[in-house]
């Protein structure tokens, strides 16, 4: 597996940055985590975004969302043209609100909800949510497909269910929005140095995202300094999965 970096900073990006959103290749498929700010011009340039075999929404903050809408009206386009005749699967978490009921009447998703514990296989991969440590319902994701194992922490902090999901991993995203200084337990997102931690317990290879804009970039790159494992996330960049 791999996965490439579309957007890495969240509440906001950046002036030529975007937020969260990621491109998953699997095996048989491809599959966007998250819909962020500047995701979507970031997706096409990679892809056609019509060949996205799913769309996997972790919570609906608009730093994961705001360019869900702007994918519905590229598929419209196509639609128009003749180009496009079917609707796009979208997994989003099961809650009651507006968000939620916006994304589900838009007319070319096939909305399906999800929430804590749900699997699902796609082009032979499983996809298994499980609850992050966040102020509102938000589901990070494991992948198996073959031999490898991916993680998507979405937003949150450390808990028992993302180290769960990490055993076995060879590959993961992890939410380090936060640096030491600034991070402390019960906060909505892990920090840097945290990730890194998470690597080197786990063995997994890691990379470090959601990064709030104003953090120095040099001083995020300190805290990982003692993790040869883990890497601060590089937009356009693809990281591969370490069998």
């Amino acid at each position: 597996m791999e996965v490439s970096v579309l957007g890495k900073y969240g509440p906001y990006p950046t002036p030529e940055g975007a937020t969260s959103g990621y491109l998953l290749k699997t095996s048989g498929g491809l599959f966007a985590l998250d819909m962020g700010s500047g995701v979507f011009s970031r997706l096409s340039g990679i892809c056609p975004p019509e060949k996205l075999n799913a769309v996997f929404i972790s919570h609906f903050h608009y730093d994961h969302v705001a360019d869900l809408g702007i994918l519905n009206y590229y598929l419209e386009a196509l639609a128009r043209k003749g180009l496009f005749n079917a609707k796009m699967p979208v997994y989003i978490p099961k809650v009651d609100c507006p968000a939620a009921d916006e994304i589900k009447e838009m007319k070319y998703f096939d909305v399906r909800t999800v929430e804590d514990g749900d699997t699902v296989t796609l082009n032979g991969a499983k996809f298994t949510f499980f609850l992050t440590a966040h102020p509102v319902y938000c589901l990070g994701v494991a992948v198996v497909s073959r031999k490898e194992k991916f993680v998507y922490s979405a937003d949150g902090d450390l808990s028992k269910n993302l180290e769960e999901n990490l055993k076995g991993s060879t590959l993961a995203v992890l939410d380090g929005a936060f640096l030491s200084k600034n991070y402390a337990e019960g906060k909505p997102h892990m920090s840097v140095y945290l990730c890194g931690a998470l690597s080197e317990k786990f063995g997994v290879k890691t990379v470090v995202s959601h990064l709030i804009p104003t953090n120095p970039t040099y001083a995020a790159i300190k805290e990982l300094s003692e993790f040869p494992s883990a890497y601060l996330a590089e937009e356009g960049k693809t990281y591969f999965s370490v069998k």
